[in-house]
């Protein structure tokens, strides 16, 4: 999994409205993240019920380095 499907994940974990965002209009919210075809499928295939157990199952990479003092 890419460094920019990581920060996809831990945004939509800690920006309410990003997360809005990228169920309803995933092409705008993937506006300057490099995200392959298929993390890009990834995300089309998620929900807002799935999605935080599809974040879970990434452990702390999804944390790590994100913000200062939290890696």
């Amino acid at each position: 999994m890419s460094e920019a499907l990581d920060q996809v994940v831990e945004r939509a974990l800690t920006d309410k409205a990003f997360r809005t965002l990228l169920f309803k209009d995933l092409d705008r919210a993937l506006e300057g993240y490099s995200i392959s075809d298929e993390e890009r499928a990834l995300l089309e295939n998620l929900d807002e019920e799935n999605f935080d157990q599809f974040a879970g199952g990434l452990g702390s990479r999804t944390t790590k380095g994100f913000m200062p003092g939290t890696g």
